[in-house]
């Protein structure tokens, strides 16, 4: 057999276990992978922050779709979803850009229900943060707010990166639910 029939052979074995939802080997994979995606997807960024983001929502994807999992070689698929997502992500930056130049040549004032409506998107960002769970709620903050990177929260609080991540994507989920109603919105006044 040849190595490259072993590889296969090895991914598609791992992909069977995670989908029948075994977490363990979830975390291998991760373990295994996710760091060097980090590194991929910084090099098309230029922003570890944002990286590390966009490399933890496949991770989180990959998760919540695991019952249809149909992967023979992780490495391609992680390579071609981070790849995908950094495109998405200059995408929205250039629409973004676009916006910004327009609005200043345009001479466009912010009018005050603007301003209300991201007061009030703001309260309610903050509602929904209040109500995570204690530990949860501290760790996106400092990810978030403070602008920490993972492993310097890890060193911060003593606990493990892998923790850290956890309670990130814990947190992104819960306030994604919390805050349904309201994401156009949100994506519009806060990454626009």
């Amino acid at each position: 057999m040849r190595d490259s029939e072993k590889l296969l052979f090895t991914d598609q074995s791992l992909a069977e276990s995670i989908r029948n939802s075994n977490q363990g080997v979830f975390e291998l994979v991760f373990n295994y992978y996710y760091s060097g995606l980090v590194v991929y997807a910084d090099q098309i960024i230029k922003n570890t922050s944002v990286s590390e983001d966009i490399v933890q929502s496949v991770f989180l994807k990959l998760w919540e779709t695991r019952a249809t999992l149909e992967i023979r070689s992780f490495r391609s698929y992680f390579i071609q979803c981070v790849k995908n997502k950094c495109i998405d992500y200059i995408r929205t930056q250039q629409v973004k850009q676009r916006f910004d130049n327009q609005a200043v040549e345009s001479g466009q004032i912010v009018f005050e229900d603007d301003l209300w409506t991201k007061n009030e998107l703001n309260e309610l960002v903050e509602n929904a943060i209040g109500e995570l769970p204690p530990r949860c709620r501290e760790i996106f903050w400092m990810s978030r707010y403070e602008n920490l990177k993972i492993s310097e929260i890890a060193d911060k609080l003593d606990i493990s990166k892998r923790t850290v991540e956890t309670q990130i994507s814990k947190a992104l989920k819960i306030l994604r639910v919390k805050l349904i109603d309201y994401i156009s919105l949100f994506i519009f006044y806060f990454f626009s």
